[in-house]
Order: C-alpha cells, then structure tokens, then sequence
C-alpha cells in the first residue's frame, strides 16, 4: 500500500474536513446515523469514510457496501474513492440498490429458481399489462399506468416477503390483475425493476444460510440519502445487519441522511426510516453535520427559520462562516405576469455583469412556467426548463392547441392526425392511411369533406362511421363560437379531456397534466383580456412564441427553470422561489394533512438551501383561474419567514422604474461591502436602499400624473393596471380631457370604474 497515499488521505482528513466530519469518517466500528444538513459535503464524509476503513483501518473491499439511489451519484462516490486509493487496492461496491440486489440475484440464482431471467425495463412492462388487458377485453375498465402504479407501490411497502400474498390493491379487478401479471413474469422468466428488491428480500428471509453467509462476508456498509428510502429498502438494510434475535452482526453501519430534505414520499419514500432509525438500532452514536459551505448566512438563517415548524424532525441548525446582509427579499406582485417581468429584469441585470446560468428560477408545479416562459421570451432572455418541457411543447398542450388548429385551418393535416388520435376514438393506424389514401388526389378538399365522403360511401365499419360522425359533429358546434377561449372550453368538455387525462396517467402525473390545461385556458382568458379574441390572433401569439423557444441558444448560457422536487442536489448563485401562495406552495391536496404539509415545507427549505448568494421570494395577489380573476391568499409559510432578514416589498404596484431601481440595489450587495438591514417592510414604493459603500444609480423620483413621465401615451384600451383598492383591472375606455387629465374607464374584478389616471399603476 502506498505510503504517500495514506498520508494524503490523513492530510484530507486533518485539513479538509470538520471535527463533525472526523467523528464520521475515523471510527471503524460502530452504529451511525449522520444527519448532514443541505451543502454541509455529506458526499465527502461519506467516501472519505469509505477511503478511511480501507487504507488505515485494513478493511478488504469485498467486505464493504455503499449504496445510493442513482446512477449518477454512484459513479461520483466510485470516482472520488478511487482518487483516495493507491493503484493496488480494489475499489469496493459502490452503486444503487436496485444494481446490487440484482448482483446477489446473479449469483445466488440457483437458490430462488430462474437461472436464465431477464429484466423488464418500463417499456417491456407496459406492453406486458397492455397484452393482459387485451387478453382479458376490459381496456374500458383498466389502464396500465394505474396498474403498473398499483403494483410498484404494493411491493415497495412490505417490509417482509409474506406480505405478497396479501397485498390488496383495492380494486378486485386490480387484484385479480396482479395475480395473472406475476405468473406471466414467473412463466416467462422476468422480473421486473421492483422484484430486484423482493426477491433479495427474499433470499434473506427464506435462505437463512444466504444471510449467514452474507453477514460473514459484508462486514461494513453505509448508505447515502437514507431521507429517501422506502419500506422495502428499510427491510433489506435491516436483513443486512440484524441476526434473527434482532442482534447487530455488522461491525459498522452508517447511514448519511436529512430529514429535512425528505421530498419523495409520492415515490414511496418514508421519512419515518431517518426519523425512528435509533429505535431500530438502539446504539447508534447521532452525528449532526451543520456547517454549511454553499450558502451566506442569511439565506441559511432563512432556512432553519421555516423548517423549525416541522415537528417529524431530528433538530439541526444550519450555520456558515459566510457573512452578508441583505440578502433575501419576499416581492408581492400583482399576478403572475408582473412576477414573470420582474424575474426577466433581474436577467437583463446579471447578464450585464454574469452568466445567466447563475440564475435559477424554481416552482411548485410545471404549469407555474408558463407565465414566465412569455416574460423571458419578451424581454430577450434565454432559458432552458430543466427535468421538464417548455410549455407549448407539452403533450397535453400540444394536443388542444392541434385540435385548434384544425378548427382554424380545416386543411392542416399534421393537426387532424393528432386530433383524431386523441383521446382514442378506435380509428387506428389503418383508418388514417385510408384517410391520407383518399385526401392525397383531393387537395382542395378539407377533412370535413374527405370523412363526409367516407362515411357516404361506407368505407369504413359502422362503429368507425359513428366515431367520425362525432368528431364531424364537435366541428360544426364550433363554427359560430366568437372567441378563442369559447371555442377550447367547448372543444375540451365534449371530448372530456380532463378525464382523458386521468384514465391514461396515474397520480400526479394526470394531476400535473390537468394543470397544464387549465393554465393553457389561463392563458387564452389573459390574452383576450389583452384584445387578442380570435382564434386566428390566438395562434399567431402560439406560433411567435414556438419560434422564439425553438431557436437554439448559440451561447449556451441560459436561465435554469425547474420544479422544487428538480432542484434537489443542485446549487446556484440567485435561486428565484414563485408562488408563495396556499394551494400553490404549499399546494392544494397537502393543506389539510400535518404530514403532507411538512413535506411541502421541507420542499420550500430545499429550495431556499439552493441558493449561495441571493435569495428571492414572489407571491402573487391575483392569478387567472378558469378564466376568472381569482384572490391569492399569502402561503403560510411567509409568516415563518424572519422579519429582520427578508424585506417585504407590495411591488404590485410599482413602475418598471421603481422595480428596476430595487433589484440593481439587491443585485449589488457583495460580502465585504454588506450592511445589516434593520427590520422593515415596504409597501407601494421601495424604501430607500440600505447603505452601501457602493455608487448605486440616483432613486427614480415617482412623479404625479401632470409629468410627462404620466401622458396618455401610456394609456391604452386593453392595458392591464392596478389600483390601490380595486386591484387589477382592464382599460376600457381612455378619455383626455386636457393635456394635464386623463380619465380611465377600467373593468375590475368588482365592477366597471371611471377613475382618474394619476391615482393607477402599469402592471
């Protein structure tokens, strides 16, 4: 063994890492349940230990496990191990739990009976249940997402393989489904991705001379991200090291883990694996790593501030070395179009002085995006939606705005394939060939007239002819519609897209999809609003933007947009948090149960603990829904924010002066220029800004409606504006009665106004 990699690795230890680090890495032997907050280097700890056990404690590799839960992440903790190790020593496992359960499958075979089996991937089991639904004629009754849903979430909960034979799914038919899906896999020698597990759960339980002889051989393992771990998983750990008295015969076991970035639970994650982990193993030694090196002090104080109120925890404080002041600000806007403008200024400052890629803007929920998609598209700033889709691209999106582009251009073809198609009318592949078969020679023909001509002629069975009929029908009760959004609504209830929706995806997935529609009505309702009424106008709008987002960002610096839940392990200068409002964060479905709640709250701490320098918080007072200009209350979250570290600023009516003004301020803050923020908050225009040793531009001065800066020039019909008491509202009607006057007729949400222009806000 190389002496000069030993005292590298001591040097790492002694220099590089905390004394909490240390009393992680350096004990050989013994239970741990490492609490490592957000950025407090949990990966360090854990390879360091991993490097630790085997060059200065003497412990073979083949005697050692670590286990994480992506690929990804594997290949990171290998790499970093093998950087700590001479060339001679064998690197130990490192990988995921599904990856090394099948690696005992491999070679333990022989005693579970499939010498030969193969894995389903997602694909192979869909096309399996899809084949049993056929067989067994109930595709009205079932699909195989809710199935395929069903049957991953019963295995990953049991905690012992007994437990299989009376998994219920609820549903007799589901049931009975189960059963005829696990023979076909045993018949056909497969396995899918979750009886990796099972089935390795079962040469513990049932091969009792297996686990002696696993305990004999692995002697040490530790496992990352324990926070998302499920029953199963839970179960196997436990098989690993207990005897059957319940007795530890591991010589150490270290978990590394946060509670408080436990986010999964829709995945079967449990956080009550972390939380109960010491009644499980009575001699663990608790080690809580706290010391931040991501973030300045602020945004971590922020943090612990929110996540304090959560009860299912294992207490910790985050603390950094770095020192700042104001650095978090909590902007109430007037709706989401004023936060998607204020988020696009805050680019076009950074991207003067930094990368836009240090920028980072996060939501609860995907159909959040597209408000903002539009604001960046305007005002010129790339962007690229991480984990996700741009908005317009969206499947469920893509398909109510083809079925509007064939009621627009009855001669779009691309448009008619995708309508017809979805949701199923039983007009398969070769009902389309026939279509395009006949359409070909007949150009100046639209499909109207082609399916009129094959439902005369009886070219296609009667059951075929009654499902082109209806389609015919939905056309015709649209032709006289006025408007854009009266034409989707019409198209969207009598196709029943929404349950559409809900019988082909399962569970959050549908949900997430619904609200895409919804905030794609959203959408045509607040363009109407803006004098944009038909359809032809709609799609122009449509087609402008596609073409914005489609054209390739030669630069490759963009600004990140992503959901909370895709934000988790990453990190960035400014993290942007929006919709700070109930029912959006925390969402809906989790306001009535503790433990929903928490989880929401712990996705906002996520979020908060991604940001290094600056931290921004948005909430709206008004946002579209179902066409209809509804109130937001605040998210309860903003009371636990801290008062003498988050400004609060009403910007819902500030001019695009005034909101440029603030975030030049914000944006200028650095470390060893900072000065403490006394408590406050703002409301209406921004406050003076906090003394800095800086030279920050002249404050705009707000002048009354008599300076040019107020002229009717501002003023338009169908300009979207706010007033102090009436909120936001639509220019009807622009009067001038002298080069000093302006009167606005305004339709608010209360009711039409005739109101003087000095006393009204821009949006």
């Amino acid at each position: 063994m190389s002496l000069d990699h030993q005292e590298k690795l001591q040097h790492f230890i002694n220099q590089q890492l905390n004394e909490k680090q240390r009393e992680a890495v350096t004990p050989r032997a013994g239970i741990f349940l490492v609490c490592a907050g957000a950025g407090s280097g949990k990966t360090r700890v854990i390879t360091a230990r991993i490097a630790n056990l085997i060059m200065h404690e003497g412990v073979r590799a083949s005697s050692l496990v670590a286990l994480t839960f992506t690929n990804k992440a594997a290949k990171e903790m290998q790499e970093r191990v093998r950087a700590f190790l001479s060339a001679e020593l064998e690197v130990p496992y490192v990988g995921t739990f599904h990856s090394y359960c099948l690696r005992l499958l491999k070679i333990n075979y022989n005693l579970f009976g499939l010498q030969d089996f193969t894995i389903l991937d997602g694909d192979d089991q869909e096309k399996l249940i899809k084949g049993l639904i056929k067989k067994y004629a109930i595709t009205k009754k079932i699909n195989p997402y809710q199935v395929i849903s069903a049957i991953s979430q019963s295995k990953n909960n049991i905690s012992h393989v007994r437990e299989l034979d009376n998994i219920t799914l609820g549903d007799p038919l589901l049931q009975q489904f189960f059963t005829s899906y696990e023979h076909e896999k045993k018949i056909s020698h497969c396995l899918d991705f979750d009886d990796l597990l099972v089935q390795t759960l079962r040469l513990f339980q049932q091969f009792p001379e297996f686990k002696e002889k696993f305990q004999r051989t692995v002697k040490h393992i530790l496992v990352d991200e324990y926070q998302d771990t499920n029953r199963l998983q839970h179960a196997l750990l436990k098989e690993m090291t207990l005897t059957e008295d319940q007795q530890v015969n591991a010589e150490s076991l270290c978990v590394v883990g946060d509670e408080d970035q436990s986010i999964y639970s829709w995945r079967g994650a449990t956080v009550s694996n972390i939380i109960n982990f010491k009644r499980e193993y009575p001699t663990t030694t608790l080690i809580t790593i706290d010391q931040n090196y991501r973030s300045v002090k602020p945004i971590l104080d922020t943090a612990n501030h929110v996540i304090q109120h959560n009860v299912d925890r294992n207490p910790k404080n985050l603390w950094s070395d770095k020192t700042a002041y104001n650095r978090v600000q909590l902007m109430t806007c007037a709706s989401p179009y004023q936060e998607g403008a204020i988020i696009a200024q805050y680019g076009q400052l950074l991207k003067k002085h930094k990368k836009l890629m240090n920028l980072a803007v996060l939501y609860r929920s995907h159909y959040q995006s597209r408000t903002l998609e539009e604001a960046l598209i305007r005002h010129s700033i790339p962007y690229k939606i991480i984990g996700g889709t741009q908005f317009y691209d969206r499947q469920e999106v893509k398909d109510i705005i083809a079925y509007l582009r064939l009621a627009h251009n009855p001669f779009d073809r691309l448009s008619f394939m995708r309508a017809i198609a979805t949701p199923s009318r039983g007009l398969g592949d070769k009902f389309v060939e026939l279509f395009l078969e006949r359409w070909d020679p007949q150009p100046f023909l639209d499909f109207k007239g082609i399916a009129q001509q094959l439902i005369d002629e009886l070219l296609i069975p009667a059951s075929k002819r009654t499902s082109l009929k209806e389609f015919l029908a939905l056309y015709a009760s649209i032709e006289k519609l006025p408007t854009a959004y009266a034409i989707a609504q019409t198209i969207l209830t009598k196709i029943d897209y929404k349950n559409h929706l809900k019988d082909a995806y399962e569970g959050e997935e549908a949900t997430a999809r619904i609200e895409n529609i919804n905030e794609l009505m959203n959408g045509i309702k607040v363009v109407e609003e803006r004098g944009v009424v038909s359809l032809s106008q709609f799609l122009d709008e449509v087609a402008l933007l596609q073409e914005h987002t489609s054209k390739k960002n030669d630069s490759n610096d963009y600004v990140r947009l992503m959901t909370l839940h895709g934000a988790k392990g990453l990190e960035f200068d400014t993290v942007v948090i929006t919709g700070l409002e109930e029912n959006v964060l925390p969402s809906s479905h989790s306001s009535f149960q503790q433990d929903l709640l928490e989880e929401e709250r712990r996705l906002l701490y996520v979020g908060i603990t991604r940001a290094e320098e600056r931290l921004i918080l948005t909430s709206c007072k008004y946002r579209t829904t179902y066409g209809q200009m509804t109130d937001q209350r605040p998210s309860r979250f903003i009371s636990e924010l801290p008062s003498n570290l988050v400004a609060h600023y009403d910007c819902s009516q500030w001019t695009q002066e005034q909101t440029l003004y603030n975030l030049t301020v914000f944006s200028q803050q650095s470390t060893s220029l900072d000065t403490p923020l006394a408590p406050r908050t703002g409301s209406g225009s921004p406050r003076e800004p906090w003394p800095t040793a800086q030279v920050l531009p002249k404050a705009p001065t707000y002048t009354p409606a008599s300076s040019p800066m107020r002229t009717t020039t501002l003023w338009k019909k169908h300009q979207p504006v706010t007033h102090a008491t009436f909120g936001t509202g639509i220019i009807e009607l622009v009067e001038e009665k002298d080069s000093q006057t302006t009167y606005l007729t305004i339709r608010f949400k209360i009711g039409t106004k005739k109101i003087s222009a000095q006393f009204v806000n821009q949006t």
